[in-house]
């Protein structure tokens, strides 16, 4: 019994020995527990050192009355700050950014919408004209514009007055073309210049005209050169007409090039390559080029939005001429025309509200458009001259005074422009005296001038002038994310506390320092 008793023992002591040697567990696993419960303390403790907020006991701290005024600034500045981050990141995703690139597009058109108003202009006195240095001219554009006839007060005619007036008018054309009729001979079947079907007869100057019109050709050129044109003197500039005015409005299209559309006094006809205006020249003062342009755009107009509602560079523009400053004249607007391109879904829609976005989903929405700026010219049809120009006109009377049976086309080009009109006024009217007449004094004689006006070789007109730059300017919407917004307050928020906890600690040490002097 007890050699049992010493061998059990004894196994008892090596299997402890193992236990803390060797690791060996006993049977109720006690040591294990005590290995994992020192683990978790010391991962307790090495957490806990990671603290970067030390607390302290109730007992401890001390509340002053100048830390609450403190807490107070600080909780106010706070509110202060996010809102006024708030407002800024709605700013920011508001703000228009600018990009100028190379402009690449190719074979472009150009739209442009107008409404101009022109007070002493008769409605068939007023033609518009486009040309471009690529080559290409419109004369007399009617397709897309729409003129209205209005009354000198401005009021626009009504439907009974135009009636009345165009009735008259056909009733004297009629009897023109009945006059002219009974002279053809009766089987008579004039040709239609290439615009008829086989078999058809255009008689008259109007039918001509009219199957130009149906093959959308221009008209100009045949109404030059056709017989029934010329029988009935149709090919003849014809005098402006007075007591009216005209509002023209609508759009056109052209290439997107450097040109210039105009309304100017006559009719313009391409001939041998060149723009010409065909009138009268002693009808040149009853041209009269006030006018009012209500709307000149370059590009499309969009319902509503920002691009949209600011005004053009030209809109609500008044020019009205007098005797005073010089009857009449030619007024230049000298264009600059930018390409813009709106780019981004936000800038987009405010732009263009109604834009469709369901079209390309996947595609960023773009609109094209163009802005512009332009400087203006003025040159009065009458100028004034001084005396020793007006001795100047007379001398140029008497040089030419013994030469009225040349022509005008044999004055030599070195010439002055000035003096080849004075003498070709003087040739038309042998009495009239070059330099002279124009301020309303006859004859050679000067004495005593107070006033003397001469007529300037110009052609009286409004020409609008545009050229187009190379490079778009590319618009779209700064996009700030709101995690910016979150961080910048954030990052405000723990400024402000840490500065007013400083102010705070070092207004807390001066009061220490002082209650223990």
């Amino acid at each position: 019994m007890e050699w049992e008793s010493t061998s059990t023992n004894t196994s008892g002591l090596r299997r402890r020995h193992q236990n803390q040697n060797g690791a060996f567990t006993n049977g109720n696993g006690s040591s294990s527990h005590y290995q994992s419960s020192s683990s978790k303390k010391l991962k307790k403790r090495v957490v806990r050192n990671l603290d970067l907020f030390p607390k302290i006991e109730k007992d401890l701290t001390v509340k002053s009355s100048s830390g609450s005024k403190l807490t107070t600034i600080a909780y106010i500045l706070t509110v202060i700050i996010i809102f006024a981050e708030i407002y800024a990141h709605k700013t920011a995703n508001s703000q228009y950014k600018e990009h100028v690139t190379v402009d690449k597009s190719l074979g472009k058109k150009m739209r442009v919408d107008l409404n101009i108003t022109f007070p002493g202009l008769h409605c068939d006195d007023v033609h518009m004209d486009i040309m471009d240095v690529a080559g290409d001219a419109h004369t007399d554009v009617e397709d897309t514009i729409v003129k209205k006839r209005l009354h000198k007060d401005g009021s626009q005619l009504s439907t009974e007055e135009i009636t009345l007036d165009l009735n008259k008018a056909h009733a004297k054309e009629k009897e023109i073309l009945d006059a002219i009729d009974k002279s053809l001979a009766p089987d008579y079947c004039g040709p239609c210049y290439g615009a008829g079907e086989p078999g058809d007869c255009c008689n008259h100057c109007d039918d001509v005209l009219q199957k130009y019109q149906d093959r959308k050709w221009s008209k100009t050129q045949v109404k030059m050169i056709a017989e029934q044109c010329v029988r009935e003197g149709k090919t003849t500039p014809s005098r402006m007409r007075k007591n009216e005015g005209c509002n023209i409005a609508g759009f056109m299209q052209f290439n997107r090039v450097n040109g210039n559309f105009h309304i100017a006094m006559g009719e313009g006809v391409e001939r041998d390559g060149q723009h010409i205006h065909s009138f009268l020249p002693d009808d040149v003062g009853n041209f009269n080029a006030s006018h009012i342009i209500h709307e000149l755009r370059f590009g499309p107009e969009y319902t509503s939005g920002k691009g949209s509602s600011e005004p053009t560079t030209l809109e609500g523009v008044t020019k009205i001429v007098t005797e005073e400053n010089g009857v009449s004249g030619m007024f230049q607007y000298f264009i600059k025309i930018v390409p813009t391109t709106y780019k981004g879904k936000n800038v987009v829609k405010t732009i263009s509200p109604g834009y469709d976005f369901s079209k390309d989903p996947n595609e960023i929405p773009v609109l094209e458009t163009n802005r512009y700026f332009t400087t203006e010219r003025f040159t009065p049809l009458m100028m004034d001259i001084d005396d020793e120009n007006w001795e100047l006109g007379e001398k140029v009377a008497k040089k030419y005074q013994n030469q009225k049976d040349v022509e005008p086309a044999q004055i030599q080009h070195d010439d002055a422009l000035d003096d080849y009109y004075n003498f070709y006024y003087e040739r038309q009217e042998p009495d009239r005296i070059a330099g002279a007449k124009v301020g309303g004094n006859t004859g050679t004689s000067h004495h005593q001038h107070e006033s003397h006006r001469q007529q300037q070789a110009i052609l009286p007109g409004i020409f609008f002038i545009y050229q187009i730059y190379p490079f778009e300017v590319e618009i779209s919407m700064d996009q700030v994310p709101l995690t910016h917004l979150f961080i910048r307050i954030l990052s405000t928020v723990g400024g402000v506390f840490t500065i007013v906890g400083m102010i705070d600690a070092l207004l807390h040490s001066r009061n220490g320092k002082g209650s223990r002097k």
